[in-house]
């Protein structure tokens, strides 16, 4: 090996920067619009839902990040931690406010969070017409339709249009 090959290679990894972030973002809505768009119609299957839901919560993610690493550099937000509650919080309490990003946008970043977290804990799941139900330990259930799927595609696109805004982007 040459000397500069070794040295790239104990060079430590480098920190995702914002463009990352919106990258990552832009391919997982991409991704959530294929499935809801071209394979859900396909194989009709209510169990795909959930995965066009994650898709959607990691473009989501990847907006809040981008827009809190953007900010980190310009030194309006401190560090934070790695777990994606302090993230969320932290966005919620100041790149949403100092961006007047509407609270709908906000609370699906919440909503998709929390039922992605409880369908990973339930102990049962079932397909119901065209719903797919998640039920919790204490029978509370929580259902995913193909409508609510749309709301959320749609402002996960409203939200990276936002988010691009807040880049500098557009």
């Amino acid at each position: 090996m040459h000397l500069i090959e070794l040295m790239e290679k104990d060079k430590p990894q480098e920190k995702k920067d914002y463009l990352s972030y919106r990258t990552k973002a832009l391919q997982q809505y991409e991704v959530a619009y294929h499935l809801l768009n071209v394979t859900f119609p396909l194989v009709k299957d209510p169990k795909l839902l959930v995965g066009v839901m994650q898709n959607i919560f990691n473009s989501l993610e990847g907006g809040v990040e981008a827009i809190l690493d953007y900010e980190k550099q310009l030194g309006l937000v401190p560090d934070y931690h790695f777990k994606m509650q302090s993230k969320l919080d932290l966005f919620k309490s100041k790149s949403a406010k100092r961006h007047n990003i509407p609270q709908p946008l906000i609370d699906v970043i919440f909503y998709l969070h929390n039922a992605l977290e409880m369908h990973k804990k339930s102990p049962m799941a079932f397909q119901r017409g065209n719903k797919f139900v998640v039920c919790t330990h204490d029978y509370q259930m929580q259902t995913i339709s193909i409508d609510d799927i749309k709301d959320y595609l749609e402002k996960n696109r409203k939200f990276l249009a936002i988010t691009d805004t807040i880049l500098r982007l557009k």
